[in-house]
C-alpha cells in the first residue's frame, strides 16, 4: 500500500470563526472608540508553542506569537498593506539593490535596552549561518552573498547588511526582489539581543523567561511544553500607548467541540468552526468568515516509497482526489478546492489587481479525472 507522507495539490483553507463581543462597561479610547473596561482576550491554539526564537520558528503558533511580542522594520496593516514599525524612513537606490532604513531611536528591548541596528544585523546573519538550521533561511536568498553562505563558501559576517550607526540599516541585494518590503515584515527578518540570545545559548526561546522582547507584548508563563500561557503588555513598547489590551490568555485546544464548549461558557472569545459546526452556526450571532491564503497539501514520500518517483503516479494520485467533494462534503468549513499551489487571496498581480492564484492556475495540475487516473495508474 502506498503511504503518504505531508500531495501534489490539496484543499485551499478558510477559516471559520465565532467571535464574542465585548460586553460591560465600556470607556472612551484616545481614538474614541469604546472600549471594554476588562482589556482581556481568550484565545486558543491547536498546539503550544515551538520556540520564541524568531530565527528558528516556522510554525503558524509560534510565528503567531511572535507577531505580538515582538517587531522589526514594517508591519501589515489592513489588506496587508505596509506600514512602518521600526522604520521610519526608507530610501531605495534607482537600481533596486540598496534599501538604507532609517530606524527609530525609542523602541526597547525588555530589560530595557534600546533596539539598534546591530540588532538587526546580528539576527539577520544569525538566520542565514548554516549552523542555525533556520528554516526559513531560504527567504534571504535575493541579499548579496546568501548563496555563497549557505553553502558554506563565506561567512555569515559577509552577507549584504550593515550598520553604519544605531539608527541606520542598509541591505545590499544581489539582484532586485520587487516583494522585499513584503518579507520584511515576516518574523524571520525581526531584530535579535545578541546579549539574551548569547547568555541562554541553545536555551534561548525555549521559555519565556529565556527570549529578549522589543513587541507590544511579553510572553509569560510558557516554560516551553505546557498548554496554557498569556501575553502581557510591554511596558517597554515605542506605542505602548495605542496598545489597548492587557493581556492575552492562550490555551491549547485541539478539539473543535471543546473549543466551540468552551466558547459557549465564555471562556473563549473566539473559537475555529469545522464540519457541522459551521452549518448549524452560520446563522448565529458572532459567526464571522474570514478568509485566509493558505493551502493545505500531501507531500509524495519518494524516499520511501520508488514507486512515487514516477510522475504518472503522483499524477494518477492527484487526480483520484475528489478536491470539491472533499471541500464542500467533507471539510464543510469553508475550505474551497485549490488552483494549484498558490492559494487564493494571498496576493495580487500588481497590474492587473487579479488574484495571482488565477494567473497562476494549471488546470492539468488540480483536475479530478478518476478515469484518467486509473489510466496513469494502470497504463495499457
Amino acid at each position: 500500500m502506498v503511504k503518504l507522507g505531508k500531495v501534489l495539490a490539496g484543499i485551499g483553507s478558510v477559516a471559520l470563526v465565532m467571535t464574542l463581543a465585548a460586553c460591560g462597561q465600556s470607556k472612551q479610547s484616545s481614538s474614541n472608540k469604546q472600549l471594554a473596561d476588562k482589556q482581556v482576550l481568550n484565545l486558543s491554539t491547536t498546539e503550544t508553542v515551538s520556540t520564541l526564537d524568531s530565527a528558528k520558528a516556522s510554525e503558524s503558533v509560534s510565528l503567531t506569537q511572535l507577531y505580538h511580542t515582538d517587531e522589526g522594520l514594517y508591519r501589515l496593516g489592513k489588506n496587508s498593506k505596509l506600514e512602518n514599525a521600526l522604520a521610519t524612513h526608507t530610501t531605495v537606490s534607482k537600481d533596486g539593490l540598496t534599501y538604507t532604513f532609517k530606524l527609530r531611536d525609542d523602541d526597547k528591548w525588555n530589560n530595557g535596552q534600546t533596539v539598534t541596528a546591530k540588532d538587526f544585523v546580528y539576527a539577520w546573519r544569525r538566520v542565514v549561518a548554516p549552523k542555525t538550521a533556520a528554516g526559513y533561511a531560504y527567504l534571504f536568498e535575493g541579499v548579496k552573498n546568501y548563496d555563497a553562505i549557505s553553502k558554506g563558501k563565506m561567512s555569515a559576517n559577509q552577507l549584504g547588511v550593515s550598520a553604519p550607526n544605531k539608527t541606520t540599516l542598509v541591505v545590499k541585494l544581489s539582484e532586485p526582489v520587487p516583494y522585499f518590503k513584503l518579507l520584511l515584515a515576516f518574523p524571520t527578518f525581526f531584530p535579535q539581543q545578541q546579549s539574551a540570545v548569547e547568555k541562554y545559548g541553545s536555551q534561548y526561546g525555549t521559555t519565556s523567561q529565556k527570549t529578549a522582547y522589543n513587541g507590544p507584548f511579553k510572553s509569560v508563563g510558557w516554560t516551553g511544553t505546557n498548554n496554557t500561557w498569556k501575553l502581557a503588555k510591554n511596558p517597554n513598547y515605542w506605542d505602548k500607548h495605542d496598545v489597548h489590551l492587557n493581556t492575552i490568555n492562550f490555551q491549547v485546544v485541539k478539539s473543535p467541540s471543546t473549543g466551540l464548549n468552551l466558547y459557549n461558557q465564555k471562556k473563549l472569545d473566539v473559537t475555529p468552526l469545522s464540519g457541522t459546526q459551521v452549518a448549524n452556526y452560520a446563522k448565529t450571532a458572532g459567526f464571522q468568515k474570514f478568509v485566509g491564503g493558505s493551502t493545505m497539501y500531501l507531500q509524495m514520500n519518494q524516499k520511501r516509497v520508488k514507486a512515487l518517483k514516477n510522475v504518472k503516479v503522483r499524477q494518477a494520485l492527484a487526480q483520484a482526489i475528489n478536491k470539491s467533494a472533499l471541500a464542500n462534503k467533507v471539510l464543510r468549513d469553508g475550505s474551497t478546492a485549490p488552483k494549484g499551489f498558490v492559494s487564493t487571496n494571498l496576493t495580487q498581480n500588481p497590474k492587473t489587481k487579479a488574484d495571482f492564484a488565477d494567473d497562476a492556475y494549471v488546470k492539468s495540475g488540480v483536475t479530478y479525472d478518476l478515469a484518467n487516473a486509473k489510466k496513469l495508474w494502470l497504463p495499457e
